[in-house]
Parts: C-alpha cells; structure tokens; sequence
C-alpha cells in the first residue's frame, strides 16, 4: 500500500491510499482533497492512520507505541 497525492482539475492535491498488484492500480481509500499545507498534512496524517489500520503490519519506523517491537541486542536468552 502507497499513499499516493495527485493534483485534481481544481488545483487541489487528493490523497488516496493505492495498492499496485499486475500492473494495475486499485485505489482502496480516497480520503479527500486539501487546497493548503495544512489541510494536506491532516489527510496524510489519515492515510497513514488508515494504511496502519487497515493492514495491521508494524512500520519500518514507528513512532507511536515503541513497546510492540522487540529489540534483540537488549535481550538476554536465558535457555529453553
């Protein structure tokens, strides 16, 4: 899944979520159009959100809730 912004005949920027699969692209969410900066970041901020719920994987960056990785060279194996 890709977070994709295209400019509309408006001059606005749409935010959609995409999945690529066989050289097609489906659309899975449109989350609406911003006409400024502000508006943009909050229907990034929504993909995002959405991207994060909807396929349930953890990111290669998290940000929000550090205690659902676990990080290997601060722990100990204590036997089987």
């Amino acid at each position: 899944m890709k977070i994709r912004v295209i400019i509309t005949g408006s001059k606005a920027k749409a935010v959609q979520v995409v999945r690529y699969q066989d050289n097609k692209r489906f659309i899975l969410q449109h989350f609406g159009s911003a006409h400024n900066d502000d508006e943009l970041n909050e229907l990034l901020l929504l993909a995002e959100e959405w991207i994060n719920d909807y396929s349930g994987q953890l990111s290669f960056f998290p940000d929000e809730n550090p205690n659902r990785i676990l990080y290997l060279n601060h722990c100990t194996f204590l036997g089987v």
